[in-house]
């Protein structure tokens, strides 16, 4: 997938871990998400995102571009994820704001995403490889909890 133009704000920035509920293994994980507003259409809706290094595309769930109103392409795209494989739509969504408390830390502008074909397939939206990692060194904490974002050094 091809991305377009990502904005960051210098400097480095630590999030901790979110906590997630998994309803299907009844159990909770602290997990590296971050706070999320995805702009689209004059609409908005924040929700938490999975900052995930083995994802190589960024996806919003199904729900989320529909509450958005997304348009959804008819042309079908197989993606490989933790659970299988499963069918995607590629579509542009306007903004995803990435917040560390009320602050914007990051902005992604007219980028593509993947959109499972089915509701339920994705828990979250995931930021991939395709975009906050093209902006941002980030290092994963896992002893404690925390996720930090730093712009790398210009070359």
């Amino acid at each position: 997938m091809i991305s377009l133009p990502l904005r960051c704000r210098k400097g480095a920035f630590t999030c901790k871990y979110l906590t997630f509920y998994d309803s299907r293994l009844k159990r909770l994980f602290r997990l590296p998400l971050v706070h999320i507003r995805v702009k689209h259409n004059n609409l908005s809706f924040r929700t938490d995102a999975l900052i995930d290094s083995g994802a190589t595309a960024t996806f919003i769930p199904l729900e989320i571009a529909e509450i958005l109103g997304m348009t959804i392409p008819k042309e079908v795209h197989d993606a490989v994820g933790a659970g299988g494989t499963f069918s995607t739509y590629h579509t542009k969504i306007n903004l995803i704001e990435i917040f560390k408390g009320s602050q914007i830390f990051c902005e992604l502008n007219d980028i593509i995403v993947a959109v499972p074909a089915t509701q339920g397939a994705i828990p979250h939206t995931i930021l991939g490889r395709d975009t906050i990692f093209q902006k941002n060194d980030i290092t994963f904490r896992e002893r404690r909890q925390h996720t930090i974002f730093r712009q790398p050094p210009k070359t």
